[in-house]
């Protein structure tokens, strides 16, 4: 490698900024007010992207290296051995590859656009030497999960990641989310609560999954003997040992349901939504750079596991598991994109499109899995959708997040029918946020098309092989698709266009007729995102080859840059040349999804309002999709229930029969100790009386003992 310690210091530094922040803040404060103070805030301030964006050269340099085949795995070392069947033990050390330098090069580079965009947009917040050091530790969190060698330093790397999400959601512990306005309420009283109780659900319910993931890895352990990811790749015999004891399916489908919980999949997809409770940057880092990302990345990183044990090992079995996957998936993107075309809160919109794009994600690897391999070949469409579309989501999605914070910034409010009227007002947004909402619907030539029809190949292919499941997601993941670009348009015209709200109107009156100007911190990273928005599309065939070249589970390829070429003629035809249909599809989606939301919202030629009043059946298939489906209420309400139930135990059991018998027991030991104590006369003859009592009973049992 050109510089091995590249893939130590790409988290090492996050962590160390997380520890030197918070000790710099700590030190202004303690100084008067003046030149030297306001300079150390400054240092504080800009020191979480100066980490960041060492982060990111560093990610880069091993982009270099994977080109040049010295990828692999480093800084190798062993704790302890012992604990497993096989002689790896628990250890530590880091593993560059292309999935890793990928993911690292984009969760650090997105996460260097929040960090400068935070400067501007958390200025003035009192509390900024805990927002640096979360932030910081985040980013550090998801870098060192991913460059690990071994799912025990990966589950650390996990964990990082979700206390940091915990911490940043309920940043405003002491603050309470406004009641939402609109008439058509949740039953269960999830809106308007203090802000860590949005924190605290995210952390309880992706603990859920972090269990199954816990306990999936441990199986593997105690069948393979090693946490390794290469040394398991290098032997499959455990999945064979697994396999034989029925248990195979059960620890696949245990390490998904972690995954199932970090990236808010159906039914632990609760959390996500009241996310939104954080500062905008939490939610773009949250959604684009890290959190969410972490449980596609998981997946991705045991896909190869488990399509050589069903592909090459002949295993069956597993078959169900990427069923259960690529199902979990589109029912997921399908579901949550209802519930975007219904809320009316701009993040919350985004927060259910994320859900939705991850969907898609799961539903190409799971999908990509059940396609038999051609002439020998091992057929990685699915894996290829998977890693781009997780790639192309987390810049749009952090280009419509940290877009949606600046229109939330100068409004003054998260409502959309609130806003209005803000195209001419904020170029410099509007122009961003669009082109980060037609990447999301999959207009194309943008990046979001190009992973999303990727998606449609590999379901279409599937079905080409004669597996029903192919049309099946085909015809869910098209269905979503349409309503991805029904509310994209809903949210750029509300936001946007038409006439200005009277809450618009306000604000420009209280500050001088005119919004708060969106400063060059914030818009500067807007435009760069807008920019790679753009032209990441036609890094397909980059990706393509840098995940796939020679033998796409290698630890690091091992072409050279005079072999790599950007092939576009060989991209096409090989992830769209089977099936050509998808295209003329996937435009035809595109306009049954977007002319109703063309007329209904930008055109404004029919009045939602009236068609919800005047027809009972759109109105209750409304109200269904803002209720979420109803299952956030009833999780509600099961708690409620399990909250009364343990009450009533309480009360009747613990109280009336532990708690009683305690004291019960007490005071008659108390009582029979009184008693005894009479017996007890201090006479010297008297206790050598009971001392031969004593001897002559023991005596008798022993003689009708024996």
């Amino acid at each position: 490698m050109i510089f091995k310690l590249a893939a130590i210091l790409n988290w090492a530094i996050p962590f160390a900024g997380a520890l030197i922040t918070p000790m710099i803040g700590f030190l202004a404060g303690k100084l008067k007010e003046g030149g030297a103070q306001k300079s150390l805030y400054f240092i504080r301030n800009w020191m979480a992207s100066a980490t960041s964006f060492a982060a990111f050269v560093f990610s880069l340099l091993m982009v270099v290296d994977v080109f040049n085949g010295d990828g692999g795995e480093f800084f190798r070392t062993t704790w302890f051995t012992g604990l497993g069947t096989g002689t790896y033990g628990v250890e530590f050390g880091v593993l560059v590859d292309p999935l890793t330098v990928m993911i690292s090069c984009f969760a650090s580079g997105i996460g260097l656009m929040i960090m400068i965009y935070g400067v501007g947009y958390m200025k003035g917040d009192p509390h900024l030497d805990r927002y640096w050091f979360e932030m910081q530790t985040f980013i550090g969190g998801m870098v060192f999960l991913v460059m690990a060698n071994n799912f025990l330093q990966s589950f650390i790397g996990w964990e990082i990641v979700g206390f940091c999400s915990y911490a940043l959601i309920g940043y405003y512990f002491d603050k309470k989310e406004p009641q939402d306005p609109r008439e058509i309420t949740l039953e269960e009283p999830t809106e308007g609560d203090y802000n860590s109780h949005a924190g605290l659900k995210a952390f309880i319910t992706t603990r859920i999954g972090d269990v199954m993931l816990l306990s999936g890895i441990l199986i593997i352990f105690a069948y393979a003997g090693t946490f390794n990811y290469l040394a398991l790749l290098g032997d499959l015999s455990w999945i064979q040992t697994l396999h034989n004891n029925n248990v195979l399916v059960l620890t696949a489908i245990l390490i998904f349901g972690g995954p199932i919980g970090k990236s808010a999949q159906f039914p632990l997809q609760v959390w996500l939504p009241e996310a939104m409770a954080g500062p905008t940057t939490v939610s773009a880092l949250i959604h684009a750079a890290a959190m969410v990302k972490a449980g596609v990345f998981m997946v991705i990183r045991t896909f190869p596991m488990w399509y050589l044990g069903l592909h090459d090992l002949g295993i069956e079995s597993l078959k169900i598991y990427f069923l259960f996957v690529a199902a979990i998936g589109a029912f997921t993107a399908f579901m949550s994109a209802t519930m975007g075309m219904a809320s009316m809160e701009l993040k919350k919109v985004l927060a259910f499109s994320t859900i939705s794009q991850l969907g898609y994600m799961f539903l190409s690897l799971g999908a990509g899995g059940l396609i038999e391999p051609e002439a020998g070949v091992m057929e990685y469409t699915g894996y290829l959708g998977g890693s781009f579309h997780m790639l192309s989501h987390a810049v749009f999605k952090a280009l419509l997040f940290l877009s949606a914070g600046a229109v939330i910034h100068a409004v003054h409010n998260k409502y959309m029918d609130n806003m209005g009227g803000l195209r001419k007002e904020m170029p410099k947004v509007f122009w961003p946020m669009l082109i980060g909402g037609l990447s999301l619907a999959g207009v194309p030539p943008l990046g979001g098309f190009f992973s999303k029809e990727t998606i449609f190949g590999t379901c279409w292919h599937l079905g080409a092989q004669g597996n029903v499941a192919g049309w099946i997601f085909f015809v869910v993941a098209a269905l979503t698709a349409a309503f991805t670009f029904y509310y994209t348009i809903r949210f750029l015209s509300h936001t946007f266009t038409g006439e200005k709200s009277e809450n618009v109107k306000h604000v420009e009156e209280e500050h001088g007729g005119h919004l708060h100007k969106t400063g060059a911190t914030m818009w500067i990273p807007l435009v760069l995102l807008a920019v790679t928005t753009v032209v990441i599309g036609f890094f397909a065939p980059f990706v393509e080859q840098f995940i796939s070249h020679n033998n796409w589970f290698n630890a690091a390829t091992t072409f050279t840059v005079e072999e790599f070429h950007l092939d576009y003629g060989h991209f096409f035809g090989h992830t769209f040349g089977f099936s050509p249909p998808t295209f003329w599809i996937t435009l035809g989606i595109l306009l049954i999804g977007g002319l109703p939301g063309y007329y209904l919202f930008t055109k404004k030629q029919w009045d939602t309002k009236r068609i919800l009043e005047q027809n009972t059946f759109v109105k209750a298939i409304h109200t269904f999709f803002y209720r979420r489906w109803y299952i956030n209420g009833f999780y509600y309400w099961c708690l409620r229930k399990f909250k009364r139930f343990a009450e009533l135990s309480y009360k009747y059991f613990d109280l009336a029969v532990i708690d009683r018998s305690n004291y019960v027991i007490a005071t008659g030991t108390m009582e029979s100790s009184e008693v005894f104590r009479k017996t007890h006369t201090g006479i010297l003859s008297v206790n050598f009386v009971y001392m031969l009592l004593g001897a002559i009973i023991l005596l008798v049992v022993v003689l009708f003992a024996i």
